[in-house]
């Protein structure tokens, strides 16, 4: 029986720990919260920091692990492949793996490529962007370089919010480093998908369209709809892009998360490419678009089992919904439109009636990801940007 070391338990790592179990790996999970579910499925659980790569080196040693992975975890991904490297397992490669999991040394890559890239800087203190300041032009966004799920980022129109924004975004950043960086603007939503690479090549890539909040958030999505709406030509090319900066960075094998924006005069700008699956159901909202399996293609491939890519067809449109609260409270209960609820497919909670609910300003914010079907990508974005219609949160 072969050994599998998971990073990560959390809700989107349960289809992957289901799946492999279903396949007869022997399924290890390493996380440092003990109340994350996968914990429980597991057939062992250790309480390591995923970040903590010594530890998980150790750990997967001592083990004898066959394969090691993340699925949607960015502060993992790194970890997984250079623990890899380290032990000759089968991984994307641990240099590749930082240079996408690290804001700013991505966006190095991409400059000294030749891709478009957002005029940006990186700072580990204050006194650095005081020294800048002049130079700068608004607006601007303010990230943490190697943190996830939006925390700490922040869109600011001018110099006094750049630096109160700065602080807090420094906190979230685990190398101490904040990239800022001009804002891209698009009369087109921002691209944003999942795909795979085998053998140093892109060899599966679905984009559809992203969705935000502007009366909470307008920098965390709430829904990713596919496929995109957007031409055809101007999907394409964002596509070769992608596949181009694959090539170039030397990523082997494994999932990717990619964002991208088509700026108002045509440019391609790569937001980000990160070396794991998408949050929020994203590789199970395109497994039901495509038939592309991303679950039993990744235990594959981590596992150095052989296998044949499978042929993605179109099926139908499907995207995913965060249901969110606007303010602060404790969950009182939820109703979903007649329409909404004849296409859901399903539904993942993450908190109870009864339980504390925060405004939507981060990604672990959601009170739940619905996946709903379609015939039209055109109903699908009119759900998601009129989602309040759709889906009534009662707080108290």
């Amino acid at each position: 029986m072969k050994k599998l070391l998971l990073l990560g338990a959390q809700d989107t790592h349960l289809p992957l720990i289901r799946r492999a179990k279903e396949r007869g790996v022997y399924v290890i999970t390493c996380d440092y919260l003990p109340e994350n579910p996968g914990h429980k499925l597991a057939d062992e659980a250790y309480y390591d920091s995923t970040t903590d790569r010594e530890a998980v080196l150790r750990l997967a040693e001592r083990l004898g692990v066959d394969g090691i992975m993340t699925f949607s975890s960015d502060p993992a991904a790194p970890v997984a492949a250079w623990v890899a490297e380290r032990l000759g397992l089968p991984g994307g490669g641990a240099e590749a793996v930082r240079i996408m999991s690290e804001k700013d040394a991505f966006r190095d890559f991409l400059r000294k490529h030749g891709f478009r890239v957002p005029r940006f800087s990186s700072y580990t203190s204050l006194d650095g962007l005081r020294g800048d300041l002049e130079s700068l032009s608004f607006p601007l966004m303010v990230k943490p370089v190697d943190a996830s799920g939006s925390k700490g980022v922040e869109r600011v129109a001018d110099a006094d919010a750049l630096l109160q924004c700065f602080e807090g975004a420094l906190a979230y950043s685990r190398s101490g480093r904040v990239i800022v960086e001009e804002c891209i603007d698009s009369d087109y939503p921002q691209l944003h998908g999942d795909g795979f690479v085998l053998g140093g090549e892109l060899v599966f890539l679905q984009l559809g369209d992203h969705h935000f909040n502007p009366e909470v958030n307008n920098l965390v999505p709430i829904s990713s709809t596919f496929p995109s709406g957007q031409p055809e030509e101007q999907v394409k090319r964002v596509e070769e892009e992608i596949r181009r900066f694959i090539r170039l960075v030397g990523y082997r094998q494994g999932a990717i998360n990619v964002e991208a924006r088509v700026s108002a005069g045509g440019e391609v700008y790569i937001i980000d490419i990160g070396a794991r699956n998408g949050g929020n159901f994203t590789p199970q909202t395109i497994e039901y678009s495509t038939g592309f399996d991303f679950v039993d293609v990744g235990l594959s491939v981590a596992l150095g089992e052989p296998l044949q890519i499978p042929s993605a067809v179109r099926r139908a449109c499907y995207s995913h919904l965060v249901v969110h609260a606007a303010a602060d409270g404790v969950l009182d209960g939820l109703e979903f439109s007649e329409m909404l609820r004849e296409q859901i497919v399903e539904w993942h909670p993450c908190v109870e009636v009864g339980a504390s609910v925060f405004a939507f300003r981060r990604a672990n914010a959601a009170i739940g990801v619905l996946i709903v079907r379609s015939d039209s990508v055109r109903e699908l974005n009119g759900v998601a940007d009129g989602m309040d219609e759709h889906v009534r949160v009662y707080l108290r």
